[in-house]
């Protein structure tokens, strides 16, 4: 008998049954109620959970005393690209009046938002998870920070501080895609990712001028520049390392840096109109 055939006929035994209970055992009726209750009831989904990564025991560990760093500075060269302002008044929950776009940040020659990491040169292995998550904050109808990093299987957290409604999506490559709301009093919405990704694009179906980006790393050793275009990738163990940084309008470059032992090495880059 099909599964389509047995619900048919409990629908008609649990029907018929109740129909006809003044004229059966109590007994009988005990058992048809116990029978009725299990297989008549509607069961509830289970709670969606979130996602998890089976943690990877670290094989790599860095000696501080020999450890060291690349630090530098990204900076744009040419006619900064004129962003649209950006309208929220539509929402009661944003910012009534025009807003910039943070698309392109160029001050003083300098360039914010990039993702400076290390592209290749690493020992093999894998490093150890850090156990703190990585928070992305809805905040002025925006995703703050717009540009950041996580490790596979490091716990990404999604909170909500503005009076508004906002809805995540991510539009992965390779990970699962996944569509949540978050109301202002909904509690953090928590992801892990189990495969690494560049530059996976996190938008609010609800505002569509909320955009970040999200990269997933195999590993710690990756920055963000700041409003001044400054960065540092700090614990590296010595070697030779390939150092890519890259931004979400003008693409991606690569530079050849050797960290010796204790050294600061400098890294620059330097980013023009496409």
């Amino acid at each position: 008998m099909t599964n389509d055939m047995k619900n048919i006929s409990l629908v008609i035994f649990c029907s018929n049954a109740f129909r006809s209970n003044a004229f059966l055992p109590s007994a009988l009726v005990s058992a048809l109620l116990l029978i009725s209750a299990s297989g008549c009831s509607k069961s509830e989904p289970a709670a969606p959970q979130p996602a998890s990564v089976p943690a990877k025991a670290a094989t790599i560990s860095i000696n501080p005393a020999t450890a060291g760093s690349v630090s530098g500075v990204v900076s744009f060269k040419g006619a900064v690209p004129k962003m649209a302002t950006l309208d929220m008044s539509a929402d009661p929950g944003c910012p009534p009046k025009p807003q910039p776009s943070e698309a392109a940040l160029v001050k003083n020659g300098k360039l914010a938002n990039v993702f400076v990491y290390v592209k290749a040169g690493l020992p093999a292995g894998s490093f150890a998870i850090p156990a703190e998550p990585v928070v992305l904050t809805q905040h002025g109808c925006r995703y703050q920070p717009r540009v950041l990093g996580v490790m596979v299987g490091q716990q990404f957290k999604v909170t909500n501080t503005d009076t508004a409604d906002h809805n995540i999506h991510n539009m992965p490559h390779g990970n699962p895609e996944w569509n949540e709301s978050q109301m202002p009093t909904d509690p953090p919405i928590v992801k892990m990712f189990a495969k690494p990704e560049m530059q996976m694009i996190l938008q609010c179906n609800q505002h569509p001028w909320m955009r970040a980006y999200l990269n997933i790393m195999t590993h710690p050793y990756y920055a963000v520049s700041a409003e001044d275009g400054t960065f540092q990738i700090a614990n590296l163990p010595p070697g030779d390392y390939t150092i890519a940084a890259v931004h979400e309008k003008f693409g991606e470059q690569t530079i050849q840096v050797k960290v010796g032992a204790k050294e600061i090495a400098k890294a620059a880059f330097t980013f023009a109109p496409q």
